[in-house]
């Protein structure tokens, strides 16, 4: 693969991250206006919950784009869930909200985030499987580092955009043309990967996906256990915190935005240093020392967030950063190695589908939730707990079993 085809690839996958992310950046800012005001905990709560709301259409997309890729090709496959994700990003920058129309508000966000989520099932683990497939064996985890930085940069522009307009006091007005935004991007990204040159996916006999997945039970449980840590560890330092922190300590959410934008950064450039790392010393090694100790840190990390400094929040986010980042960044290259190429788009799609709406999607949610429930403010880092131990079994499982070869 050529470096103009890597950087196509790269570049429509930070214009469809940034359309996936933005929704999780604006929660505390638009959800009175789709709950109503009076109860702003419970209102940020129910709109941290939407994020895993593609739990029914999100593995049903996995499923037909998984299929579309592994039948006719990566490329056709990952033009048509980008066309989607941008026609269901207008659609969302046109909602209603709760002062107009009162409870068909939160409804039609909902139905827009479910829509958003079957498009988008087919879109990052499928630019990632197009890229690595075209790889060297012995890089893979290095382009799976610079792969993930790449993600990290549509995060980083909506997360940028997020600031701008709060500064400027202009997004619970201006939030709509975030959305707008992201459908022109996205539409920029299809035209990008129209020029990348032709996968070498061929026509495999199309078994019945219940034999598909009978035969690839054990990686599919691996990858739904490990994407949705790998989420998850993006989504607590990254999404949980601009509502959690503003909640427990004297910081407003304009200035938790800022940081939030610096660690998106921060986070960006470290993917690729991870992914050398792995490329280095193995995948699994770096893997598992991020996932062990997310677990072990959590509780005494989240309990130093309770009235912290602007300078301690930083640190603690900071921490979780770069331990989702250790795991994160050869995830993609750990997870090719799982299954065998006829059944790939299929198996790592559904698994990763899986993995952030069971997994990674509801941490926010329950985090806070466990927060409203019990009134500690470590609380939330139970959560973390339970998915680090999970995920650190699966990867000691993993380290010494046979890799399947191309």
């Amino acid at each position: 693969m050529s470096f103009r085809d890597r950087a196509a690839g790269m570049i429509g996958n930070i214009l469809g991250n940034y359309d996936k992310s933005l929704f999780g950046l604006v929660a505390p800012f638009i959800a009175p206006l789709f709950f109503g005001p009076e109860d702003p905990v419970t209102a940020l709560i129910l709109t941290y919950a939407m994020l895993p709301l593609g739990f029914a259409t999100k593995p049903l997309g996995s499923l037909f784009f998984g299929r579309i890729g592994d039948r006719y090709g990566r490329k056709f496959a990952l033009c048509c869930s980008l066309v989607g994700i941008a026609a269901t990003t207008l659609g969302m920058g046109c909602l209603p909200i709760y002062k107009t129309v009162g409870a068909w508000a939160p409804l039609w966000l909902a139905l827009a985030r479910m829509l958003q989520s079957f498009f988008a099932a087919g879109e990052s683990t499928g630019a990632a499987l197009y890229l690595l497939e075209n790889t060297a064996l012995g890089r893979r985890s290095l382009i799976s580092g610079f792969y993930g930085a790449s993600s990290i940069v549509g995060y980083v522009m909506a997360s940028g955009l997020v600031v701008i307009f709060s500064m400027q006091g202009y997004i619970e007005e201006g939030w709509r043309v975030l959305f707008w935004i992201g459908s022109v991007t996205a539409v920029f990204g299809v035209a990008l990967r129209l020029k990348n040159r032709e996968d070498d996916t061929k026509p495999v006999q199309r078994l019945p996906v219940i034999q598909v997945l009978r035969e690839n039970k054990s990686a599919l449980l691996s990858i739904i256990l490990a994407s949705g840590f790998s989420y998850a560890t993006y989504a607590m330092p990254c999404v949980l915190m601009n509502g959690f922190v503003p909640l427990v300590t004297s910081l407003t959410k304009t200035v938790v935005m800022q940081v939030n934008t610096l660690l998106l950064i921060i986070d960006m450039l470290l993917l690729p240093v991870f992914g050398y790392l792995a490329h280095r010393f193995g995948k699994e090694r770096v893997m598992f020392i991020g996932a062990f100790w997310s677990a072990v840190l959590a509780i005494p990390l989240f309990y130093l967030v309770g009235g912290a400094s602007l300078g301690m929040v930083i640190a603690i986010r900071l921490i979780l950063v770069i331990l989702g980042v250790a795991f994160a960044a050869p995830y993609h290259a750990w997870a090719l190695e799982r299954v065998a190429p006829e059944h790939r788009y299929t198996i790592l799609c559904l698994g990763s589908a899986l993995g952030s709406q069971l997994i990674g999607g509801p941490a926010s949610a329950v985090s806070l939730w466990l927060y409203q429930l019990t009134e500690w403010v470590w609380a939330p880092g139970l959560y973390l707990v339970a998915i680090g131990a999970a995920a650190c079994y699966v990867i000691q499982k993993t380290a010494i079993a046979v890799s399947v070869k191309d």
